[in-house]
């Protein structure tokens, strides 16, 4: 059993690795704000705020053998640069800091396939990547870099959550992009299994730095992904296809590779029509 640490632990996320990890594991949490630990409130794991800085009590108070990074902040809203510098540069770059004075073994990153200059988003967890890559000599990192994940109890700011809540709603018209971008879309369930393989095989995994991209290789394109969850849903909304433009440098084909993650164990197991039913019949029930 190990003592793992957890950021963003009530973030959609971080809740389900909290859950899956604690069968086996010592979890402790690290959130930003702990005024509302919804997700994790029926399980008891001692959590720690980082609003102002890492608190070193994290660290004095257990032994960390693990940390596991999935605190992020997207900047949906127009956020300024540093607020969105802040969260996903400057406070993992203390973390990191602090894990290596305190003799953590491992310091598995949470990452994004999207290219950097997408938006500050990217940017910012490149930047932190590339820091994490230099410090590779002083602890272990394992940089974990996820395709879009979805399912049951992610956040409105999830984009197949949110477009299905608007065409259950039957929203009258939906503005989208032309739709050709082509993503792997990655069911919660198969991103937990692929942190708990890392975690089990981590003796196996020789570097002092290594990325594994989770991702899945049935590539579907936006389109194809709206018109399926307008079918699942019997939404009566109109697509309105192309009426938005693509971001600039919008990666219209993703070119990841799971093979190394496969290799290593990883087998994901869910298709994207089941992935979505579940996800749909969750928020039916959450609704009601």
């Amino acid at each position: 059993m190990k003592t793992i640490l957890i950021t963003g632990i009530n973030g959609f996320l971080g809740s389900n690795l909290a859950k899956t990890l604690c069968q086996n594991h010592n979890i402790i949490g690290l959130e930003y704000s702990i005024k509302s630990l919804d997700r994790i409130k029926n399980y008891n794991f001692k959590v720690y705020c980082a609003e102002n800085e890492i608190p070193d009590e994290v660290f004095t108070e257990q032994s960390i053998d693990f940390i596991i990074h999935t605190a992020t902040f997207y900047g949906k809203q127009n956020e300024s640069t540093d607020i969105i510098a802040k969260a996903n540069l400057f406070i993992p770059f203390e973390l990191l800091e602090k894990a290596i004075i305190f003799k953590c073994k491992l310091f598995i990153n949470t990452d994004t396939v999207l290219d950097r200059f997408v938006n500050t988003y990217a940017l910012s967890k490149r930047h932190f990547q590339e820091w994490l890559y230099i410090r590779r000599n002083e602890i272990k990192i394992i940089n974990m870099q996820l395709e879009h994940f979805y399912g049951p109890g992610a956040s409105n700011s999830n984009f197949i959550t949110n477009m299905i809540d608007r065409l259950k709603s039957d929203e009258d018209i939906i503005d989208l992009t032309l739709g050709e971008q082509k993503r792997g879309f990655v069911y919660i369930e198969d991103v937990i299994s692929a942190y708990e393989i890392v975690i089990n095989k981590v003796l196996e995994i020789p570097n002092s730095y290594t990325e594994f991209q989770v991702t899945v290789n049935q590539l579907i394109s936006v389109k194809e992904l709206m018109l399926s969850l307008k079918r699942l849903t019997n939404s009566k909304s109109k697509l309105n296809f192309g009426s938005l433009s693509y971001r600039e440098n919008e990666l219209l084909e993703s070119k990841t590779d799971n093979k190394k993650l496969v290799k290593l164990g990883w087998n994901p197991t869910t298709e994207l029509n089941q992935g979505l039913e579940f996800t749909i019949l969750s928020e039916l029930k959450i609704k009601n």
